[in-house]
């Protein structure tokens, strides 16, 4: 590795810096919630592993923007600035920094994507399993193909970060494109493949919005890589790399790290299921009436409500798995998922449904009279 000589960061640097670093404590305070939860409930999943990965990877790309940044990044290379030869010589370090900071950002990339579609095959194994196993193979070609094109994009591979001209190279910047619109292709894939099933959920529209919205956060991702793809436009390898590329290496950092985010957000309802439940255990013991029966608390019998209003209280997700050893309040709170699936409802004449674990809400009721 060249030695480089130290320049003092722009200010959007030590910006871009700050906020990278806030969003990756973020993503990792989140992530260690969604670990506890697991290793509480249903225990550690290679989803769960596969988050661990790319958070150190996406944690490698602060180091990354550090050493550029400090190399000369955000400064003009141009030859009327004073900076000019101090630049031209960390060139061959700062383009190394690129040539690793690429092939790390494609695989930080796929352990979400992988970690997302692994926690989708606990979660929708007897709908879409065979769409998830096409989603997953797309994404390793993906990633493998994208590593060995980044690698081998010069001939010699020495080509990409020397000053020399030594051999030939692929337009860098249209292969970078590349790497970001297919990227956008799959985060969509990966967003749309559970609308279907949870659109079809036996729930009210408002509990299909809410799921629905949990599995759709991602779409702040495919935003800032459709800003990034913008910003490819502008980059100029030849003639001022270090002063176009600044905001390139900014939001390739932060798309990691809201990835990541919205990755592991959902994982957190067990939280909510324990705040939820304490909650509404305070305003019992405070005199409200029970939702559920409408039994106040000096009232001496239960009236049952029409399944419209039980509905309105009815839980929205079922967990990935069932936990024989854990009572009927920890089968609320303990687990970090639910099981989503569309099983038929329930019919008295005929016994309970074959699959147990599924959502069933039963219409079919009777008045009598005395």
């Amino acid at each position: 590795m060249v030695d480089r000589i130290h320049l003092p960061m722009v200010k959007r640097a030590r910006d871009a810096m700050i906020a990278i670093s806030i969003l990756w404590v973020v993503f990792g305070f989140i992530l260690a919630g969604r670990m506890f939860a697991r290793h509480r409930g249903i225990g550690i999943g290679l989803d769960d592993i596969l988050a661990v990965v790319a958070f150190c990877l996406t944690g490698c790309t602060i180091g990354f923007n550090a050493a550029v940044f400090d190399a000369g990044i955000g400064h003009d290379m141009i030859p009327e600035s004073p900076l000019y030869l101090t630049l031209l010589h960390n060139l061959e370090f700062m383009m190394k920094i690129t040539f690793i900071f690429t092939i790390v950002y494609v695989w930080a990339l796929f352990c979400l994507k992988m970690s997302q579609l692994w926690f989708y095959l606990r979660a929708f194994s007897l709908q879409l399993k065979i769409w998830i196993y096409i989603v997953m193979a797309i994404c390793v070609a993906w990633a493998i193909i994208f590593t060995f094109v980044l690698t081998f994009l010069c001939d010699p591979i020495e080509q990409q970060w020397t000053l020399q001209r030594i051999g030939r190279c692929m337009d860098q910047v249209l292969v970078l494109k590349c790497v970001i619109m297919t990227n956008i292709l799959t985060d969509l894939m990966i967003i749309a493949l559970p609308m279907w099933t949870v659109w079809k959920l036996q729930m009210r529209t408002a509990e299909k919005i809410v799921v629905a919205g949990c599995f759709a956060i991602g779409l702040a991702c495919v935003v800032i890589s459709l800003v990034r793809f913008v910003e490819m436009f502008v980059i100029d390898m030849a003639g001022n790399f270090t002063g176009t590329s600044m905001t390139t290496f900014m939001l390739c950092s932060i798309e990691l790290m809201l990835a990541g985010i919205c990755t592991n957000v959902p994982m957190l309802r067990p939280y909510y299921l324990r705040w939820r439940q304490k909650y509404k255990s305070s305003h019992a013991s405070s005199g409200y009436a029970d939702p559920s029966t409408l039994q106040g608390p000096k009232s001496g019998r239960a009236t049952p409500l029409p399944p419209s209003v039980k509905d309105a209280n009815y839980s929205a997700w079922i967990e990935l798995d069932d936990d024989k050893d854990r009572d009927s309040e920890s089968n609320h709170d303990d687990r970090s998922e639910r099981k989503l699936t569309t099983a038929p409802r329930p019919d008295p004449e005929v016994g309970s449904p074959t699959e147990p674990s599924a959502i069933h809400v039963s219409t079919k009721w009777t008045i009598t009279r005395d």
